[in-house]
């Protein structure tokens, strides 16, 4: 052989093993969604769809994993971004499942308001498992041992098919003196209530740096959506008396406040918006609840405040829970269903620190929520108020403890929605706001456009 083919031939030898190599070390990885999970015998394998890249409580995983060795294990199959063939992670990921291809564990989102994934949707197809079962036969757990309230919000046709950790509540929050005491109320009263206000006045307004229409439309969506579409049937109902009058409110709320470009921190611009509340020209604020003390705080800014809800005038409250922070799903067809609860159960109990409310929202946990609940009555804080100073509030009564957890009773989810129908109908409603379409075009193209998606999903 001459020393050409030689070198030829060890050039050929160096490629092989190097491509060898790197097909090895791309199946290693073990969070290619295309891949099948290699299982020692003996050993189930479960797959979690990662759909956030912050979603997986790595800590919790590998504590899992070691303390069931040899017999389960879980690997993360990572959906986050992924793009394969055009699609994006979730859009594989639901393509999958359509397939009949399903994940044992389901992350369906780690951000507020509702889930990445059609956690609706999911459900009503068979996709999910019913986790009540489980709950109710945990020793640890129990229904006496969680908030029932937020949970009992998000099941579907009976069933609960996620749990989280935290929730708040949202409602508008106004003066008792003009709103007066009650709960639940429709936009014909909430315009009435208006002409009372002194001129100059706003129905509602943000310090935040935000489209306020688009948010105020959005918390509609999110806690009723119900009314307006029927997903049994797929039909949409977005040209009714109730969703005309909401867009007619939220076109006359101002989406951005004149007096924000005079303040250059956002802590100015609250400060400013709490002593307009104060001085009796906001008639409403959009409030989130996440603790107890939120309701002293609506007293202070509105001398005595009603948590009278969104104007939607279905009798109900008026009030909507928003899940926060990771939810998990078991699947319908999870190879080991109670190794999957071992783990997704996590999310319900206590872990160490977690005995106060924080800045994420009450815990589902009853054991953590009594604490901190609590300590709220104890608790004496300061409110900044500007300049430096503070004024030292009085710890939460029992009065306002009992009104907060009143407000607890309701059947409304945002995670029932569908975030696809969210950005159809905040992006077909914009054109209305600036005034670039009437109403009537634009409800009925929302029926169109609403409609046309749903009829489109598997």
């Amino acid at each position: 052989m001459t020393a050409v083919k030689r070198l030829a031939a060890l050039f050929l030898s160096f490629f092989i093993i190097s491509l060898l190599l790197v097909l090895s070390a791309c199946g290693a990885g073990g969070e290619n969604p295309a891949s099948e999970p290699e299982s020692e015998p003996g050993v189930t394998t479960l797959i979690y769809a990662q759909i956030s890249e912050d979603g997986v409580d790595r800590e919790w995983l590998d504590r899992f994993n070691r303390e069931h060795e040899g017999e389960v294990q879980i690997e993360v199959r990572d959906y986050s971004q992924t793009s394969e063939g055009g699609q994006q992670g979730m859009d594989l990921l639901m393509t999958e499942i359509a397939a009949g291809k399903v994940p044992d564990i389901i992350e369906l989102g780690t951000s507020g308001e509702t889930t990445e994934l059609p956690y609706q949707k999911l459900a009503k197809k068979g996709f999910l498992e019913d986790l009540w079962p489980y709950i109710e036969n945990d020793m640890g757990l129990g229904r006496n041992g969680i908030i029932e309230a937020p949970l009992k919000a998000a099941e579907v046709d009976g069933g609960l098919y996620t749990v989280f950790s935290v929730f708040q509540l949202h409602t508008l929050t106004g003066a008792k003196a003009v709103v007066g005491d009650r709960t639940g109320w429709t936009v014909e009263d909430l315009l009435e209530a208006f002409e009372t206000m002194p001129e100059g006045s706003v129905i509602l307004e943000t310090y935040e740096d935000y489209s306020v229409q688009q948010h105020l439309l959005a918390s509609f969506l999110y806690g009723f959506s119900d009314l307006f579409i029927d997903l049994e049937s797929r039909q949409c109902h977005f040209d009714s008396e109730t969703f005309r009058s909401i867009l007619d409110l939220v076109k006359r709320v101002p989406d951005e406040c004149s007096w924000h470009p005079y303040y250059t921190s956002q802590e100015d611009r609250k400060n400013e918006y709490h002593n307009r509340q104060m001085d009796g020209i906001v008639m409403l604020d959009d409030t989130s609840f996440w603790y107890y003390a939120n309701v002293r705080d609506a007293d202070l800014y509105f001398g005595e405040a009603t948590c009278i809800g969104y104007p939607v005038g279905d009798d109900s409250s008026g009030v909507y829970i928003e899940p926060r922070g990771i939810k998990l799903a078991m699947s319908s067809t999870c190879a080991d269903k109670d190794a999957a609860w071992q783990y997704i159960r996590w999310e319900l109990c206590p872990k160490p620190g977690d005995y106060d409310f924080g800045d994420r929202g009450f815990p589902v946990n009853k054991k953590i929520h009594n604490r901190g609940r609590a300590s709220e009555v104890r608790a004496q804080r300061g409110i900044p108020v500007g300049n430096g100073n503070y004024f030292f509030d009085d710890p939460v009564t029992r009065e306002q403890l009992e009104y907060v957890t009143s407000l607890f009773d309701t059947n409304r989810s945002s995670i029932l929605l569908d975030k696809e129908v969210r950005d159809i109908v905040l992006d077909t409603a914009g054109a209305y706001f600036a005034g670039d379409r009437d109403l009537e075009q634009t409800v009925q193209m929302l029926n169109s456009r609403v409609g046309l998606y749903l009829n489109e999903q598997m």
